[in-house]
């Protein structure tokens, strides 16, 4: 038995610093590691109900990814609004064990508070993210019209698209 004793504490010593030391835990797992990740490219946007500009009227952008994140803007005299680029820090793309989409939600509420969608999208977070970056520079939303869903192709592999529902021209 008193053979044991010394292996065993070497181990056992061994197993605690690996484990205690949360630099190699976070390297060797990533659960720990935060890095930068784009929730949304910014946004610049016109609101029109039937095509005429909408002035003064708070425009929401609610972004979800395990946590939720809502920006709010007010349209200019033109019917203008914009958000800036949403980056958080996290570990979740690092983590093989995260499976979570993005989902990106523009809207504004009617005179009954309800909320009328202007863009909705879902994305995965490596999938193609940068294709509906042109698209979100210049929106032009009429939200007299019925959001429609529009299947976009990704710009660097086109059997792949994103389903947007939107007001907006596309």
């Amino acid at each position: 038995m008193e053979r044991f004793k010394l292996p065993l504490l070497i181990v056992v010593v061994a197993i605690l610093i690996l484990f205690t030391t949360t630099q190699v835990f976070a390297n060797m797992f990533s659960f720990f590691s935060k890095e930068d990740f784009v929730l949304s490219a910014p946004v610049e946007g016109r609101l029109l109900f039937d095509e005429q500009p909408v002035a003064g009227k708070k425009v929401f952008r609610r972004l979800n990814y395990g946590d939720e994140y809502i920006d709010e803007v007010t349209t200019s005299s033109d019917g203008r609004f914009s958000f800036p680029k949403k980056v958080i820090k996290t570990s979740k793309p690092s983590n093989m064990f995260d499976n979570e989409s993005v989902i990106q939600h523009i809207y504004t509420l009617d005179e009954n508070a309800k909320e009328v969608t202007i863009w909705a999208v879902r994305l995965f977070p490596y999938e193609h993210k940068d294709t509906l970056t042109k698209y979100l520079s210049n929106l032009i939303c009429d939200i007299a019209n019925e959001p429609e869903t529009f299947d976009i192709a990704a710009k660097d592999n086109k059997q792949h698209t994103f389903a947007v529902f939107t007001t907006c021209k596309l």
